[in-house]
């Protein structure tokens, strides 16, 4: 069972994957490109239908002065024929004025999501996630550079909850938002 994107987000969606293997008398066939592109975007497709939209969220985003009420907007949409899942997170409301946009792939030979983040301070990061709730991950940015687990849960269609956190020495975790989602 793989899972579904959500933003730093994605939930569970069955997708089965095929084998392809080789008789020890015939020579190997590489596939092609296209090939080796169709898994991913059919993937991506399938696991991100319930999230492609306009979602409003309501919870907190902290900071370094602590948790602060926020009101976040995202929008989710497939890019790149299909093989990827954009996702711009904007904070609309609260202190801390943070911006993302993220793209998330499926890599069948992994078979693994795969998440890139850029956010409006100057900072990055990779994630991955095996069942598309839990990701886990390193960033990078103005605190320098950290280890993150984010959790996104789709509660029901169109109900969605987000939660990051980081570690600056991997064993203590820090939260850097709690929202809840309504599409």
């Amino acid at each position: 069972m793989l899972a579904r994107p959500t933003l730093t987000v994605f939930v569970t969606a069955v997708c089965l994957m095929g084998c392809r293997g080789t008789s020890s008398n015939t020579a190997s066939v590489q596939p092609s490109m296209a090939e080796s592109a169709a898994p991913a975007a059919s993937a991506v497709s399938d696991a991100a239908r319930e999230l492609i939209g306009t979602w409003t969220c309501n919870g907190s985003i902290h900071g370094p002065g602590g948790a602060s009420p926020s009101k976040v907007r995202f929008e989710a949409r497939l890019e790149l024929d299909k093989a990827w899942l954009r996702t711009d997170f904007v904070a609309v409301s609260g202190e801390y004025p943070y911006k993302f946009t993220s793209y998330r792939t499926f890599d069948s030979t992994a078979r693994t999501w795969r998440n890139v983040i850029l956010d409006n301070m100057g900072g990055d990061a990779t994630s991955s996630s095996t069942d598309g709730v839990t990701w886990v991950g390193e960033s990078t940015g103005p605190m320098g550079r950290m280890k993150i687990q984010d959790t996104e849960h789709l509660v029901s269609p169109g109900m969605l909850t987000l939660r990051g956190q980081y570690s600056m020495d991997g064993m203590s975790w820090n939260t850097g938002y709690d929202l809840t989602c309504e599409k």
